[in-house]
């Protein structure tokens, strides 16, 4: 898996033409825009960086299972009391985004911070048993 693939980029081409074909890596864009993410791997432990502006914390679902991260979250439409919009450019729904990591992770000691729009994840490895050689008697 190349780290484009991993980090769900898409090529000029790509987006000309996603409405004809499936989106690659589970990716999935909605109505609320798009989740943009980086992937970071340290020898413990893989972090993933979240965009989520203006998404409250208890507006977003994290799903952890082996080695596939999904996040999704639900944009919130802002309605004004006494004025009315001249202009809207933000967007409100739903958005979620999926990942394959290279390897298993371990969901039960996995973290996350939302803070000033950002969501992080930490995503420890699931320890690899050590090989042994064995002696034959």
């Amino acid at each position: 898996m190349t780290a484009a693939q991993l980090l769900g980029y898409e090529s000029p081409l790509d987006r000309a033409l996603g409405a004809f074909f499936a989106p690659v890596n589970g990716t999935a864009r909605v109505a609320g825009g798009s989740i943009d993410l980086d992937v970071v791997e340290t020898p413990e432990a893989y972090v993933v960086k979240a965009e989520v502006p203006g998404v409250a914390k208890d507006k977003i679902e994290v799903k952890v299972e082996d080695r596939d991260v999904t996040i999704a979250v639900e944009y919130r439409q802002e309605i004004e009391a006494n004025g009315k919009a001249l202009w809207r450019e933000r967007s409100f729904g739903k958005a979620s985004r999926a990942i394959r990591l290279p390897e298993a992770v371990d969901a039960n000691a996995a973290q996350a911070k939302h803070v000033d729009g950002v969501l992080q994840l930490t995503l420890p490895k699931i320890a690899k048993a050590n090989a042994k050689q064995i002696t034959i008697q």
